[in-house]
């Protein structure tokens, strides 16, 4: 049994019925790697069964006190049942691309059991009219709650199951799995008192450090001419249509690009940053977006940047995370001026983050009772949606990186040829990007909500306009590079090509001459 932290909690206190905080991607796999080239449903209920043991969270369930005086407690679930996660289904008709992303958002628009372990999977097969996709390929959804998997943990969880060949099979668990029992109540209330005199006395020890992260924090933030006034207005987004308050009829779309070529791309360009490169691309989407829509504001918009801060083993789960805010520069027209300006301000950011410390916003949170703070929190994430207001944010959209780990991934000996992330939105930014892929390319994936982006396709063109903008841009500087180191290279004058020596024919040796 674990009790939950204040970060794993805000993420139960910040949901509403509009907002499920979910995270978790789609992976499209080929069959034809797998014994007898083709998988059933009961095939993988077994294969997931056999690993469960490789990531406990996926077996434990939230409780929650009857008095709410403590964060919830993760413990096994004495009635798990498989098949109530693993589900099966089927496209409809006309089983495209467009209709799967369709499904997609439809599945992760919907909230989750909070009374359950906190994931859901769903196998979706009829995939035969998807575009580069094998005719018998099948899709798999996979939904995780944040108040137990943040970014790094949903991957490790989620990746847990994969096989790095088509027959590898992982080792059993070492001993048969016994769910432990509930917590009686005067048991519970008790251990609560303890940990929460524990927690505030840990927090007043680290309140010092925590003054001395902020102020260095302030110092690199800064004033502007007009002092606090101004900087407290340049910690504010501009604002756009991101900040309405956000619907439950989600949207969801992907675009992926090859890494060879993106490698290729960071090479001419001088080897910037990828997340920068992939930001710029990002930026210059949204500037198409918003200009197309006759709505790009005079300032740049800001992206919140989850940073991950865990020391531990991200499959013990749990919510490390830390954040900073860049600039989108979507105010610069020029792709490499751009991509510039985000470098030099996530280096900013960066020392920033650094400077506050990956505990400081955790500390705060906890500070405040979880009785007094679910509540808080709770109603000032309904008010939007209460009144019908837009809420002033200090990020205008969320930009989040997670990588797959490296080298060949298998799923019931099915070969994963394709993935692409998604994240939850709230009121105070109605549009995130995920960042994830393969070895063999790199997937941009937003998700938004119909109210706010009611063209989510039309968007993913402006992503894809922007990258062929950055490649172009690219080649150009290649070739500029490359003209210049032509035209730099040393040649040599005449009279030094005269000056060498000239090569004489071997001879033979002579006899030496003997005199009579």
């Amino acid at each position: 049994m674990r009790r939950i932290s204040a970060s794993d909690a805000i993420f139960l206190d910040l949901e509403t019925p509009n907002a499920p905080l979910t995270i978790g991607g789609l992976i499209i796999l080929d069959p034809s790697t797998a014994p007898g080239h083709f998988v059933r449903h009961r095939d993988i209920l077994q294969y997931v069964e056999t690993r469960l043991h490789l990531a406990p969270n996926l077996r434990r369930k939230l409780v929650y006190h009857p008095l709410g005086l403590d964060e919830p407690r993760l413990i096994d679930d004495p009635d798990f049942d498989l098949e109530f996660h693993v589900r099966h289904i089927a496209l409809p008709k006309p089983r495209d691309w467009r209709q799967l992303k369709i499904m997609t958002s439809r599945l992760i628009s919907r909230p989750m059991d909070l009374h359950r372990p906190l994931w859901e999977m769903y196998v979706i097969e009829g995939l035969e009219e998807l575009e580069g996709i094998p005719d018998d390929a099948f899709a798999m959804l996979i939904k995780l709650h944040h108040a137990v998997f943040d970014g790094a943990a949903a991957g490790a969880a989620s990746w847990a199951f994969m096989q790095d060949t088509p027959d590898y099979e992982p080792l059993p668990p070492e001993k048969r799995w016994v769910p432990e029992r509930e917590p009686d109540l005067l048991g519970w209330t008790v251990s609560s008192v303890q940990e929460g005199v524990k927690q505030w006395v840990d927090n007043m020890k680290a309140l010092p450090g925590m003054g001395k992260n902020l102020a260095a924090s302030a110092r690199l933030t800064g004033t502007g001419p007009g002092g606090f006034k101004d900087s407290f207005k340049g910690m504010l987004a501009p604002k756009t249509r991101f900040q309405q308050p956000v619907t439950s009829h989600r949207v969801w779309d992907f675009v992926s690009f090859p890494m060879e070529e993106m490698q290729a791309i960071r090479t001419a360009l001088g080897k910037p940053k990828m997340n920068d490169l992939i930001m710029a691309i990002i930026a210059g989407g949204l500037r198409r977006y918003l200009d197309h829509h006759g709505e790009l504001p005079v300032e740049p918009l800001q992206s919140f940047c989850p940073i991950n801060v865990r020391a531990g083993n991200p499959i013990d789960g749990g919510n490390f995370v830390s954040g900073m805010r860049v600039s989108l520069a979507t105010d610069i027209a020029d792709p490499i001026e751009r991509l510039q300006a985000i470098g030099e301000s996530s280096i900013g950011a960066k020392a920033q983050a650094q400077a506050i410390g990956g505990d400081f916003f955790a500390n705060l949170l906890a500070f405040t009772p979880y009785a007094i703070r679910s509540r808080v929190l709770g109603g000032l994430m309904a008010v939007p949606e209460k009144f019908d207001i837009e809420t002033p944010a200090v990020a205008n959209v969320v930009i989040s990186n997670s990588p797959p780990p490296k080298g060949g991934h298998y799923f019931t000996g099915a070969k994963v040829i394709m993935s692409a992330g998604y994240g939850p939105i709230v009121n105070l930014s109605g549009v995130f990007h995920a960042i994830t892929g393969l070895d063999f390319e790199s997937t941009i994936s937003v998700t938004s909500c119909r109210e706010i982006m009611p063209d989510p396709a039309f968007y993913i063109d402006c992503i894809k306009a922007s990258y062929e903008e950055m490649k172009a841009a690219a080649a150009d500087a290649g070739a500029a590079a490359a003209k210049a180191g032509k035209a730099a290279a040393p040649r040599e004058s005449t009279a030094t090509k005269r000056a060498k020596p000239r090569a004489t024919p071997a001879t033979k040796p002579r006899k030496p001459k003997v005199s009579k």
